[in-house]
């Protein structure tokens, strides 16, 4: 059974890849490193870590039993009100910590971008975020994928019969505009975490990078 190490529970992905990894007979443990003192977290699976982001390298033996890190800082995912240092989410605490899991064996490193990252981009964000991406793929990981999404949406009931309709009303309109859809709309939280959850436990694959229409 594997060992996952979490970054990033504050936003609503965050807290539905926890919820995930919890439920998935994949997983034996689940370590969450966090900053947040005040955050209860009670299961027999989960581990919490109060770490500091700015020196992540000092939690070195956190990582040596972990085969996944999932990395879902960005200051589109998760919680930054009042933070002094929310720009650092965007490259640099990423950036540490994808070090930090290389320097102590882990091998699976997955990380949640947005589709408009692009090093040629007029937005200092999409640079910077896809930096990221370029550089942690140089760090040579045996498996890293990248998860991009538009935005965000709020969790949805993949078995409700309005799922089913809308999912089939926007593969039409998709096929009619030429993937317009998929260009725009926002992605259920628990969608994109399920993705994460099922490429990790398959890895593994060819594909290396999810869109919106994949999820």
């Amino acid at each position: 059974m594997r060992v996952a190490i979490l970054v990033g529970i504050s936003g609503k992905t965050g807290k539905a890849l926890m919820e995930g990894l919890i439920k998935s007979r994949h997983y034996k443990k689940v370590i969450i490193l966090t900053r947040r003192e005040n955050r209860r977290l009670k299961n027999l699976h989960l581990k919490k870590v109060i770490v500091d982001f700015s020196r992540i390298e000092d939690y070195s033996q956190e990582f040596e039993e972990a085969d996944d890190v999932f990395c879902l800082l960005g200051t589109d995912y998760i919680s930054t009100y009042k933070l002094d240092d929310a720009a650092m989410f965007e490259y640099e605490y990423p950036v540490k910590l994808a070090h930090a899991a290389k320097n102590n064996g882990v091998k699976n490193f997955f990380l949640l971008n947005p589709t408009r990252a692009d090093l040629k981009s007029t937005k200092d964000k999409m640079k910077v975020r896809a930096k990221l991406a370029e550089e942690i793929q140089q760090m040579g990981f045996d498996n890293f994928c990248l998860f991009k999404v538009n935005a965000i949406a709020e969790p949805v009931d993949t078995d409700s019969s309005m799922f089913a309709a809308r999912k089939g009303l926007g593969t039409i309109i998709n096929m009619v505009g030429m993937g317009l859809i998929d260009k725009l709309r926002p992605t259920p939280a628990n969608l994109v975490a399920n993705k994460m959850i099922a490429v990790a436990i398959s890895n593994p694959l060819e594909k290396k990078e999810f869109l919106p229409q994949d999820y």
